[in-house]
């Protein structure tokens, strides 16, 4: 439905086809609100398209945004203080334009060109826009199931941030103090001495600070070629997938060791035990399915030594589970698993 809308506005508001407006300032994606604004400035000086034929105009415009994305990429990978500095390659970069859906305004609002970054070794999904700030516009841990809610076509991937995306928070603080505590007064003569003697300056030191989103967001990526949107949805899914056998392994692995029990308040009791009954098959088949090992503790100090519990919508069973089909019927049943839509239900 999401991503129907999208197309459905492109078309109202759009007479240019797709491979024209791709890399221009579409109006219609202009922003209406401050809390979701429009990220770039097509009033750059470098920005203004000038009389030329679209097809040139389009050409140089992807040649900025080359440039631009390689500009990011140096300053990420050459600087020594760069977080994501050895997981940087020229193979995980891609240039797209970007677009979030506003909630409140019911549309669509046009953040600008980015630049994407795949890191795989933290599995994160990073963009930096190519104008405006020099910070990340998009930090979203990756999920096992990320890349199965995504939509795509020819051009674009609709995907969904889970509220697992990261923004940033500029806290800004002010200082005064004397010029001459702050310079070099070594190389001043005794009248500059004199002229600074009592002068103050304001000195502002900004510290970003990231949090979470407070809800799930829809993204759209547009490609200008079908070849480079193939190449980001392979490495997406990709990524996606081997976070999910990653998953995978270490929900298998809690029914094959001893896991610390907590009690129903999720506080840790000092107490730890095994998964009581040994079934390799059916471990596989409850880790597929998004159960891991969780003993507790409950409300009348029984140990619940077999509690079983989904990692995503919370499901938690204790008990003999016989087979597959079992572990199905048992997850559909409990509530929450139907309200928040948990993936492993669709898991054959």
């Amino acid at each position: 439905m999401v991503f129907s809308n999208f197309d459905k506005q492109c078309r109202m508001d759009s007479p240019e086809s797709d491979e024209d407006n791709i890399f221009e300032e579409q109006n219609n994606f202009t922003q209406e609100c401050e809390d979701d604004a429009s990220d770039f400035y097509p009033s750059d000086q470098e920005d203004m398209s000038g009389i030329y034929e679209i097809k040139s105009r389009i050409e140089q415009k992807r040649k900025k945004y080359l440039v631009r994305a390689v500009k990011i990429y140096k300053d990420l990978t050459e600087n020594m203080s760069a977080p994501w500095k050895d997981e940087l390659t020229l193979d995980d970069v891609f240039i797209s334009n970007m677009y979030k859906f506003n909630i409140q305004k019911q549309r669509w609002v046009k953040k600008g060109p980015i630049v994407i970054f795949l890191l795989k070794k933290q599995f994160r999904l990073v963009t930096y826009n190519l104008y405006g700030q020099p910070i990340p516009s998009l930090n979203i841990k990756l999920w096992e199931f990320m890349a199965s809610y995504s939509r795509s076509d020819n051009h674009k991937i609709l995907i969904n941030s889970f509220g697992r995306n990261f923004k940033n928070k500029v806290t800004i603080s002010t200082t005064v103090t004397y010029l001459k505590d702050i310079i070099d007064t070594s190389l001043l003569n005794e009248r500059e001495l004199k002229l600074i003697q009592n002068e103050k300056v304001s000195i502002c030191n900004s510290t970003v600070i990231p949090y979470p989103e407070d809800s799930s967001s829809n993204i759209v990526f547009y490609f200008k070629a079908t070849e480079d949107l193939k190449r980001f949805k392979k490495a997406f899914d990709d990524a996606c997938h081997e976070l999910y056998c990653i998953g995978c392994k270490k929900r298998y692995e809690t029914f094959l060791n001893e896991q610390p029990i907590l009690n129903y308040q999720d506080h840790p009791v000092e107490k730890s035990c095994r998964y009581p009954y040994n079934n390799p098959d059916l471990f596989v088949a409850l880790s597929e399915r998004g159960f891991e090992y969780k003993p507790i503790e409950d409300e009348t100090g029984k140990i619940l030594t077999d509690r079983i519990k989904c990692c995503f919508c919370g499901t938690s069973y204790a008990g003999w589970i016989s087979d597959q089909t079992s572990i199905n019927i048992m997850h559909k049943l409990y509530c929450d698993s139907k309200h928040y839509e948990c993936p492993y239900l669709n898991i054959i």
